[in-house]
């Protein structure tokens, strides 16, 4: 379901006029409610604007700033550009004939009867200094209307923020009226309209805490039948090693038996003197021995079976062995 859904359900849930409740007090209530949201809105906006318009004044009175330090450092580098160049011709020492007609006083029209303390200019340098000058004093010029056009934008986005700030006066002033008008005092709207968020929450807290030991105890019990039944094999295991190394043994001497007895019957055929009683006992006895011991080979065997199918255990029957027949009997 997506967020217009779900605000469509909660606008639909708050107009629901609930039992007992007087419809046009109801009526007015939310009528309030649609004028705090609305005027909510608008000192959102005016706010959104009032910081706009102290961005741009910021920003104006930087550049404001960086102009009039321009411009003084501009002043300040032609007065030092000028005091050089000055020094730098007062030292020129040049000594050239001129004519009374090629000699032209600026300040009287007229020359003064000493020449000594006098400074000489071409006529193309002087008109060069004169343009100079006049360039300047432009640039000047348009340095101060940018200054007055800044300083008159100023003042007008200073009057527009005294009218903004004056209406989110009245706008605060009216939310106040309102919420006193509703709620008898003033409150903090967001605390207001969470509250009934918050008990939900806390109902969902407590089943999440409830399911998470549940979870946790239902991981216990099994970490201890893991650990039980880790315990119950690793027994299993070192029974069937045992089964398997004693089946083993008795392969083995089974083998050593049938090579004993394999033994004994050449013996037999090749020698002379033994009676026939005492070879057919030490026969029979041999072969009493294996069948002894493949009998026990099977019973271990079932034995591992079982252990491996369901982790049982199968005791079995104990069973005497003969002992082999000593090197004197068999002699």
């Amino acid at each position: 379901m997506s967020d217009f859904d779900e605000e469509e359900e909660e606008e639909e849930e708050e107009e629901f006029c609930p039992p007992g409740c007087d419809p046009s007090l109801f009526e007015q209530v939310c009528e309030l409610r649609e004028k705090r949201l609305d005027q909510e809105e608008m000192l959102a906006e005016y706010q959104k604007g009032a910081d706009q318009l102290k961005k741009d004044l910021d920003g104006l009175v930087k550049k404001e700033k960086i102009i009039d330090s321009a411009l003084r450092q501009t002043e300040q580098e032609i007065q030092q550009f000028q005091t050089f160049k000055q020094q730098k011709l007062n030292e020129i020492r040049v000594v050239i004939t001129l004519k009374m007609h090629q000699i032209k006083c600026l300040v009287e029209d007229k020359l003064p009867p000493d020449l000594s303390n006098t400074i000489v200019f071409t006529n193309s340098g002087l008109k060069r200094l004169r343009s100079r000058i006049d360039e300047l004093k432009e640039e000047k010029e348009e340095l101060r209307k940018n200054q007055k056009l800044l300083r008159k934008e100023h003042v007008n986005l200073l009057k527009s923020k005294k009218v903004k700030e004056e209406r989110l006066r009245e706008l605060e002033a009216r939310s106040r009226d309102v919420q006193m008008l509703k709620f008898g005092q003033e409150v903090d709207l967001d605390v207001l309209e969470k509250m009934g968020v918050n008990k939900t929450a806390e109902e969902l807290r407590e089943q999440l805490k409830q399911l998470e030991k549940k979870n946790a105890k239902e991981l216990r019990a099994w970490q201890k039948q893991i650990d039980q039944a880790a315990g119950e094999l690793a027994g299993v295991t070192k029974q069937n090693t045992e089964k398997l190394e004693r089946v083993a043994e008795l392969t083995a001497a089974q083998h050593r038996l049938e090579k004993e007895l394999n033994s004994t019957q050449s013996r037999m055929v090749a020698e002379v003197g033994p009676s026939k009683e005492k070879v057919k006992a030490e026969r029979e006895q041999l072969v009493s021995l294996v069948k002894l011991q493949a009998r026990e080979m099977e019973a271990l065997k079932a034995e591992i079976n079982m252990l491996r199918r369901k982790g049982g255990h199968v005791y079995t029957p104990v069973v005497r062995r003969a002992p082999p027949p000593s090197s004197g009997e068999q002699k």
